[in-house]
């Protein structure tokens, strides 16, 4: 693969001179705007250029790129390293953002949110998973991540849904270590009329679960892991492990995102599969958690956008992302 940077004084301009000189293969890795215009670097893999370069005819530009311009610009405020915006970008293809395109204008609409806000459903539609939790009884659910991300408020939440629900609840907690850790929960638990279950050990938590109603809904929250810990990474592992529980990674939004990469990375010795979204309201950027998401293939699952224990997880899917997406930017 080989890149090349292209200049023009708009983005179709810019984008006509990509066609012409790579083909419909290119890939746009990144975009600058300046006062003489704008400047693209592009790239196609050295099989498809060789044969490119022996007749590349001219092509329009097409209607859609202002459109993926300010996709690729709203994802770059999120600061999503450039190799995920080539990959969501190319989940649609002209036709059908012209077809979103057609839509949008034939609704009578004209605001370009509204348009911006359905082109991102789309793509991240496709691109991302969406698992939300749905709270089955008997589901054992463990809250896992690095310190001070906000899961002991998130089971607290989940304990007031249940609460609000009458469903039978059994709420235990392995943050034994962090002073306050127990009475932060247990002060949440015991307004909710729960007691809350210590488990310091592996068979003190796998007793409370054995001795949980078969048809109980059991939240667990667990001691913030430095996943770069090998002993601490460890003992969550074998907490990890106990039959029937799942564990779910809780990363709060606004993280940079190659640091989230990694982390998530190191707690993939872990059985995860699903990402949970803390601190949506207070962050303006969600690229940490949309790259770690994309680099490891996690279904996001839910989000939390209050401090209040009484409001509940909001289910993450596509219109909520894009919403997210666009909060800030605008």
């Amino acid at each position: 693969m080989r890149l090349r940077t292209f200049t023009a004084h708009d983005m179709p301009s810019a984008m006509q001179q990509v066609r012409e000189a790579l083909g419909e293969d290119a890939v746009i890795l990144s975009s600058q705007k300046s006062k003489k215009g704008v400047s693209i670097t592009a790239a196609v893999e050295q099989n498809e250029e060789s044969k490119l370069e022996k007749f590349t005819p001219a092509h329009p530009p097409q209607a859609t790129e202002p459109l993926r311009f300010h996709i690729h610009e709203i994802l770059r405020f999120h600061n999503l390293p450039e190799l995920f915006i080539a990959k969501i970008l190319q989940k649609s293809t002209d036709d059908e953002l012209s077809s979103l395109q057609a839509e949008h204008h034939a609704s009578g609409r004209s605001d370009e949110r509204h348009l911006l806000r359905l082109a991102l459903e789309k793509l991240t539609a496709s691109y991302f998973n969406y698992h939300p939790i749905t709270l089955k009884k008997g589901n054992i659910l463990m809250l896992i991540g690095p310190p001070g991300i906000g899961k002991t408020l998130t089971i607290a939440r989940i304990a007031a849904k249940l609460t609000m629900d009458k469903q039978p609840l059994l709420v235990i907690t392995t943050d034994n270590k962090r002073a306050g850790g127990i009475e932060q929960l247990q002060a949440f638990t015991n307004i909710l009329g729960h007691p809350l279950k210590v488990a310091p050990t592996y068979s003190a938590l796998a007793q409370h679960i054995k001795s949980a109603k078969k048809q109980a809904h059991v939240l667990i929250d667990t001691t913030g892991c430095n996943p770069y810990d090998a002993a601490e990474l460890d003992e969550l592992t074998t907490f990890a492990s106990l039959e029937g529980v799942e564990p779910v990674l809780t990363l709060s939004a606004g993280g940079d995102s190659l640091e989230a990469i990694d982390m998530v990375e190191a707690f993939m010795a872990l059985p995860i599969k699903r990402l949970l979204v803390t601190r949506a309201d207070t962050a303006r950027r969600f690229g940490g958690v949309l790259a770690a998401a994309a680099a490891h293939n996690l279904a996001f699952c839910n989000a939390s956008s209050s401090s209040s224990i009484t409001d509940p997880l909001l289910p993450m899917d596509e219109t909520l992302l894009a919403q997210l997406l666009l909060k800030y930017k605008y």
